[in-house]
């Protein structure tokens, strides 16, 4: 993700010169610099010279980070690294509170965010974590994160909801996409239709949805003629539990979102 948030930023035209990037892999890093980023091999020289530290690293191995890394963050007796109280760190961790941030690196100003996939087309979802952050410190980070999608400011108690539902979200749409798809398929469309109809269907639906102002339900009773064959495949998805299906996969991945933390 933070490989994502990276092209997302220069994607959206984000000065280049104002990024530089921290990865140990350097498969991995030579993808990133070929979009003009700086990369740096040390922490410490990407620390040194940021203002904004994003953290970008999985939840499971947050308190298995590197010593070095530990010890260039709290080491306060080396005058050539400025005090992380002078730093704004901006975390993706989910399940991660500011509370165990702090505690790891040092009593600085966190925010912590939710973000998703469809960011690196500028089309992402961004919660963020707004108790507890400045307004001024709050802004900022929403003008970063405006421009590659949607941003939203949340109580840190719902970070793990948000996670369940939109970070974990898109994958979710891409099944139901993919499912549209092969039974457009099993009913004789060749895949290459099949997929046009269905990306296109999602699109004009989600389309229809932000300009109407209606609810879902209010737009699904309005595609739904008596006796039709909306209702009858509607039919299928209330005798297969396809919205408690939903809810029990937001619910599933808010849970583990906790169970990182």
């Amino acid at each position: 993700m933070g490989g994502a948030i990276l092209k997302g930023l220069v994607r959206a035209g984000y000065p280049v010169q104002q990024i530089s990037f921290f990865e140990p892999s350097d498969s991995v890093a030579s993808a990133l610099e070929t979009l003009g980023v700086k990369r740096v091999h040390k922490f410490s020289e990407g620390y040194g010279n940021a203002d904004i530290l994003l953290l970008c690293v999985k939840p499971q191995i947050f308190s298995k980070l590197p010593a070095v890394w530990n010890e260039e963050l709290q080491n306060k007796q080396n005058d050539s690294l400025p005090d992380i109280e002078k730093k704004t760190v901006i975390s993706i961790m989910a399940g991660v509170t500011k509370e165990k941030i702090r505690q790891s690196i040092g009593n600085t100003e966190i925010v912590r965010i939710m973000p998703n996939l469809p960011l690196t087309v500028g089309k992402g979802t961004i919660a963020l974590a707004s108790d507890g952050v400045s307004e001024e410190t709050l802004t900022f980070a929403e003008s970063i994160f405006d421009s590659v999608g949607t941003t939203c400011r949340v109580q840190e108690s719902w970070m793990d909801a948000v996670t369940g539902l939109s970070g974990s979200g898109p994958a979710y749409v891409f099944e139901f996409i993919e499912g549209l798809i092969r039974g457009g398929v099993s009913m004789g469309l060749s895949r290459e239709a099949a997929s046009k109809l269905a990306i296109s269907t999602v699109e004009g639906s989600v389309a229809l949805l932000k300009e109407s102002k209606k609810s879902p339900a209010d737009l699904s009773a309005m595609v739904s003629s008596p006796g039709g064959t909306t209702i009858a495949g509607l039919e299928v998805l209330e005798n297969n539990s396809f919205r408690g299906t939903l809810m029990e996969t937001v619910k599933a991945a808010t849970k583990r979102s906790k169970e990182l933390g």
